[in-house]
């Protein structure tokens, strides 16, 4: 059947309009350092750039009503300045999902392993990149903002790229650090490379790092959390050796208060992420983790 959504409608294949596409999200902003600003609704969170001519926005939020309120934010505080360059993440939809809304005519830059998801995908309103890179670091000049796109290695979803501004000590990445207790659900958080990739961030010279939800967080902030994730190794494998089953949602509730609560139940949202994490960190030593990537070692080396 003919999708006759008047929206974009991503993947989505029920025929009919999707109002939930539309809908309005209110989008804060504010300045970061220098020509960097950040922009959130409340739990996603970008980043975009004032240029001499233009804007350069990062990602795209994960509906065309957040995407055109993106735009609108950013046109508020630079009335003047289009949005002549889109910076993608990553694949993921629920960041990257709608440049056909928030600037149709802009270029695109991702990383060629989330461009190639992306032309198989061909998700309605999620535009491929009109320029590609690969490997592990490129620089960039672009309207007088100059930043680093850096790919450290898997961590989550497809390609994911950080920002790094050396000039502005400020690090960006998306989907990977976030304050709390997080989400790593997906199957394609990628586990065996996440923390030792992460690590590698450490020899560069920041202080500041945008993350792609929440708030912003400070370079100790940012190692606490990654040792929370290490530490989820071991009571993973623990909780297996436990009899626990990864699938019992009361049973990991009560283990993790029990086990994780003292050393990180007054993190944020740890209720309600705390046995979700558990669980998947059990199915990794439980199926042996994430394919042929997930079976590899990381790259350690200096970025």
């Amino acid at each position: 059947m003919e999708h006759s959504c008047r929206e974009h409608y991503g993947i989505f294949t029920i025929a009919g309009d999707l109002p939930i596409q539309g809908a309005y999200r209110d989008i804060c902003y504010q300045p970061v350092r220098d020509n960097i600003w950040t922009a959130s609704e409340g739990i996603y969170r970008t980043i975009f750039l004032e240029g001499k001519t233009g804007c350069i926005a990062f990602d795209t939020f994960g509906t065309p009503g957040t995407a055109r309120a993106y735009q609108a934010a950013i046109g508020r505080v630079f009335p003047t300045k289009p949005i002549h360059t889109i910076v993608y993440s990553h694949d993921h939809l629920d960041h990257t999902g709608y440049a056909a809304d928030l600037a149709p005519e802009a270029k695109i830059i991702a990383h060629d392993y989330a461009n190639r998801v992306i032309l198989g995908r061909k998700s309605d309103g999620q535009l491929a990149a009109s320029e590609t890179f690969a490997g592990e670091r490129t620089s960039h000049e672009i309207d007088g903002c100059y930043f680093e796109l850096i790919y450290p290695g898997p961590t989550h979803g497809d390609g994911n790229t950080a920002a790094y501004f050396p000039h502005s000590k400020t690090l960006f990445m998306v989907d990977t650090v976030a304050d709390g207790v997080g989400y790593t659900t997906l199957m394609d958080w990628h586990l065996t490379h996440y923390v030792p990739v992460m690590e590698r961030f450490l020899a560069l010279d920041w202080d500041l790092f945008v993350p792609g939800h929440f708030w912003l967080l400070t370079r100790a902030r940012f190692i606490e959390i990654l040792d929370y994730w290490k530490r989820l190794f071991d009571f993973g494998q623990q909780a297996v050796i436990d009899g626990l089953d990864p699938h019992n949602w009361a049973d990991l509730n009560r283990y993790t208060d029990e086990k994780l609560g003292p050393l990180y139940g007054r993190e944020f949202r740890f209720q309600e992420y705390a046995a979700m994490n558990l669980s998947r960190y059990m199915q990794h030593y439980l199926t042996g983790g994430w394919g042929i990537e997930g079976n590899l070692s990381p790259r350690l080396g200096p970025l």
